[in-house]
């Protein structure tokens, strides 16, 4: 595991907060919702309040979903079923419990308590009417679970908005059966109703805007957008939470007790509200990537990121002084890669918006024009190169399977697949100019890794941990390798094997909203790594 017997200190918690309210939206993926242009309201959220942009459903179809945010598990349930009752704790228990008050809010449910369906209403989108210790229980049962009707008369104070409310649009307003547009038309006229609220204006208060679950097309990766006290406008965080995680952050926020393994285990979205991490020097920016660095010579670095604008970002470092951002155009999708084979060269990829990898590359010169590498990639790129005529560039697929391509010094190698589950980018290292490694997070939450010997792939292998984002990986001779990857804790941990076995885990420390970058600088023994800070700009770390 990435966590120590002996914890470290976080460098940031989960505040309290006087209400925390959710909205549930139906069945579309992140790629459909995030950069659509027909949902304008929910990108201008998107951008101006904070987005989790690795955060994930944790199964199908909705109702198991739903329980696992009211529950903390899906308690065995694969269907939409609606007699399929729960003897079981949940949140509603555990807020009490604490002192808080509640209610789910729910959009043409017919009345209070109500059993079954009523279209546009649907039960299955109604988690807490399956508990039988609500919905047994009349009086319990009909003062927490009301139409959406009646949220407008408790918004009127502070005092009558609950601590914890739990919002669901109708069918039709929730995406499920009617479109993207009309989703965002209804949020548009509901959410600064909330955000304008004295829950919001007089006290502290959390809304988390999230998708149930995808549409059965792709990973099951979908939007959250958090908006309140303590979110800094623009921010971003690329680790990979889920249902659990949003259930644990609503615990921690209002002071309840978890309920199971699952959210207990679950790591609570603690950097949306990091402090600035000690021990590491800033770089500055304001970025909307993991970071991606490269070195061609001692003493030179040159990092990439992508920027709020979409575009490649670049700052070099001299030896001396960092020179000033640049801009280096294009559309990126994805987080980028860089790499470098030899004096002055830089090669850089990424994701663009027809979903294949492109390439920039740096001749000594000038920058040459972005070029399709073609492919169909689902994640963003890695990058490794033993010398100007060995680069090698991997992507997860639309399968999720690890896909390669490597440059022979002449021309580009058609696409490989390596096989493999990923559920996070790759990251990449040659180890000497005879060795290849490359590592992702799997569907495990562990770190997972393959090597080329030059020959012939190696079978996956699993790292162990519980990795949140994704790895990088640095060599600095030819038998010993780094990789570093965010843990449960935040934190950057390092991982080291030098050229017959792997040493335990060793936290690097901080708390970070990215995957890391590491480059070791050639001719030297010092690794550089980079990390997303708390104020989403990067932050240095040397070390040996």
């Amino acid at each position: 595991m990435l966590l120590p017997s002996a914890k470290p200190v976080q460098a940031a918690a989960v505040p309290a907060f006087d209400h925390v309210f959710v909205i549930v939206m139906e069945n579309h993926s992140y790629d459909q919702i995030i950069g659509s242009t027909a949902a304008p309201y929910i990108n201008g959220l998107a951008a101006s309040k904070g987005l989790a942009t690795g955060y994930s459903a944790v199964t199908h179809p909705s109702l198991p979903n739903y329980l696992a945010l009211a529950g903390g598990s899906t308690f065995g349930i694969t269907s939409d079923c609606t007699t399929c009752w729960i003897s079981a704790p949940n949140l509603g228990d555990n807020l009490e419990a604490a002192g808080k008050t509640w209610k789910t809010y729910q959009e043409s449910m017919p009345s209070a308590c109500f059993v079954g369906d009523s279209y546009p209403y649907v039960q299955k989108h109604n988690p807490f009417i399956y508990f039988n210790n609500i919905r047994t229980n009349a009086t319990r049962c009909q003062s927490h679970l009301v139409p959406y009707s009646s949220l407008a008369s408790d918004l009127a104070s502070a005092s009558t908005t609950p601590n914890f409310a739990f919002i669901t649009p109708n069918s039709c307003n929730d995406m499920h059966d009617c479109s993207v547009g009309t989703g965002d038309a209804w949020l548009q006229q509901q959410v600064p109703s909330i955000l304008g609220s004295a829950a919001f204006t007089t006290q502290h208060s959390l809304l988390a805007l999230l998708w149930d679950e995808d549409d059965f097309s792709g990973t099951n990766h979908v939007p959250l957008i958090l908006a309140g006290n303590g979110i800094a406008a623009g921010s971003t965080s690329g680790l990979g939470y889920n249902h659990y995680s949003l259930l644990h952050t609503a615990e921690l926020a209002l002071g309840a007790a978890t309920l199971t393994a699952s959210d207990a285990s679950a790591v609570p979205m603690t950097d949306f509200f990091a402090a600035t991490p000690a021990g590491w020097s800033s770089v500055g920016g304001r970025l909307t990537s993991n970071p991606a660095v490269a070195s061609w010579t001692s003493g030179r670095l040159d990092l990439f990121a992508r920027g709020a604008d979409n575009g490649l970002w670049h700052r070099a470092w001299t030896g001396t002084a960092w020179q000033a951002w640049e801009s280096i155009g294009g559309g990126l999708m994805s987080s980028p890669a860089a790499t470098s084979g030899s004096a002055n060269r830089l090669d850089v990829f990424a994701r663009g918006g027809d979903n294949a990898l492109w390439h920039r590359t740096w001749d000594g010169a000038q920058w040459q024009p972005w070029e399709s590498l073609g492919g169909v990639s689902t994640s963003g790129p890695a990058s490794a190169a033993s010398s100007m005529t060995r680069i090698d560039i991997f992507v997860r697929g639309g399968d999720n399977a690890l896909w390669h391509r490597w440059w022979d010094g002449a021309t580009w190698r058609p696409w490989e697949s390596l096989g493999g589950l990923l559920a996070s980018d790759p990251g990449s290292a040659w180890v000497g100019s005879g060795r290849l490694d490359v590592f992702a997070r799997g569907v495990d939450g562990a770190l997972w890794h393959k090597s080329f010997n030059g020959t012939a792939w190696s079978a996956w292998e699993s790292l162990g941990g519980q990795v949140l984002a994704a790895a990088a990986a640095s060599s600095c001779t030819a038998s010993t390798l780094d990789v570093f990857a965010v843990g449960a804790d935040q934190g950057l941990w390092r991982r080291t094997f030098n050229g017959s076995a792997w040493s335990a885990w060793a936290p690097a420390g901080g708390a970070w909203t990215s995957g890391p970058a590491a480059v070791c600088e050639p001719g030297t023994s010092k690794i550089d790594v980079f990390e997303r800070g708390a104020d989403f700009g990067i932050w240095r770390l040397e070390t040996a």
